[in-house]
């Protein structure tokens, strides 16, 4: 591969929220081009997945070259907002990127009537899995493309991350998902990284994208869940295996809704993802018996930040030139410590900021990992994080 077509294989995205830029990981040949602020240096792998590490970080984002897979839209949907859906439902079937749109209607109060897409009716609500189910298994493609009736807009640029997919080892990736006029429960934030359950455990429904032969070996969504079976879906999809991606360089926009109902909605993410803890392999639920300890708790992911940061660096020394490292060094602690606070946040607010009340030290600690979370995301991102845990622990308080 000569240097000139390396660099025409190379694009930066600068909404990965980076100061030097992400890493990026090309198939072709096998080789991964560090992107540090000067030339590309590249060395070869043939398997992603020892990449682990850099990739949840935020600092590598797969790319591929390949053809556009065939793909097959699902929209499960139970009275769909007018103003917007009939417009998506067009966008999509007109897409050159896209086969087919299939439309499960679960049982609308009134049947559903698009052009340039099968319909499915349900006569009696089914929920979300089901209604994913039926789409998927009248659909004929190689790639699922799961879409809410409530999403606005899909960006273009998922066309290029779908072909992600025809890597073996990748079987589904979720964009980022925003609202137009505030932030969204389901905006993961502009920094790309992998389902590992340190620092994602699951990837919203909203919009996902998974390829069709693991979608049916692990048996599709969960039919009993009306709740969380999105993040059910992703847990039993991953594996050492494969990898499920948030590839933020696409962004999707999702309906407008009112502060509260963001908030309950941010706090029933928290519910469901406490209420599957015994069912899945999550390793981010705390459990009750974590509550004395969440001075360590509050400790131990900064210090944990560092020694990651160090790590990764230390795998590339023999890679990168010394500014690369200390540039590579700054980046990998800063994404780390940035991911840390608003896990802290998230997985702990409540109970903390109870114990805030009378622990000194329990309060100044939740007082920075909160100022911190605003800092990096918004005062509103910061209350969806409380929302959460709120949800998160009144989960493991009725199941205890």
């Amino acid at each position: 591969m000569s240097g000139q077509e390396t660099r025409k294989s190379v694009r930066l995205d600068r909404r990965s929220g980076s100061r030097l830029g992400p890493l990026i990981l090309d198939p072709r040949a096998g080789a991964l081009l560090a992107i540090t602020g000067d030339l590309p240096h590249h060395f070869d792998t043939d398997n992603p997945g020892n990449y682990r590490s850099l990739m949840a970080a935020g600092v590598l984002v797969p790319s591929s070259r390949s053809a556009t897979p065939s793909v097959s839209v699902v929209i499960p949907t139970r009275n769909p907002p007018a103003d917007s859906f009939n417009s998506l439902v067009q966008t999509l079937a007109t897409s050159p990127w896209v086969s087919e749109v299939i439309i499960v209607d679960d049982a609308s109060d009134h049947p559903i009537r698009v052009d340039n897409a099968l319909i499915l009716r349900n006569e009696v609500t089914l929920g979300p899995g089901a209604a994913r189910n039926q789409g998927a298994q009248r659909s004929t493609n190689e790639v699922l493309l799961f879409i809410d009736a409530d999403i606005v807009s899909v960006d273009e640029e998922l066309c290029s991350l779908l072909k992600l997919l025809t890597h073996r080892q990748i079987v589904a990736l979720a964009p980022r998902v925003i609202e137009e006029e505030h932030p969204s429960p389901l905006d993961l934030g502009p920094s790309p990284t992998i389902v590992d359950g340190q620092h994602l455990n699951h990837l919203p429904g909203a919009v996902l994208a998974i390829d069709r032969r693991r979608f049916e070996a692990v048996g599709g969504f969960a039919e009993d869940l009306r709740l969380g079976e999105d993040v059910d879906l992703i847990n039993r999809i991953c594996s050492p295996d494969y990898l499920a991606i948030y590839a933020p360089g696409s962004i999707c926009v999702h309906h407008s809704q009112p502060l509260l109902t963001r908030l309950i909605k941010a706090a029933m993410y928290g519910y469901s993802v406490g209420h599957l803890r015994k069912r899945t392999a999550l390793t981010l639920t705390p459990q009750l018996k974590d509550a004395p300890f969440l001075a360590l708790v509050t400790l131990a992911p900064f210090a944990t930040a560092t020694l990651t940061a160090l790590h990764l660096t230390f795998r590339l020394r023999n890679r990168l030139t010394r500014a690369q490292q200390i540039r590579a060094s700054i980046l990998l602690l800063d994404q780390q410590i940035l991911a840390n606070a608003s896990l802290i946040v998230r997985q702990f607010g409540l109970p903390m900021a109870l114990s805030s009340l009378i622990s000194r030290q329990l309060r100044r600690s939740f007082t920075t990992a909160t100022v911190i979370d605003v800092l990096h995301q918004g005062p509103t991102a910061t209350l969806y994080d409380l929302a959460y845990s709120l949800g998160l622990w009144l989960s493991i308080a009725l199941e205890n």
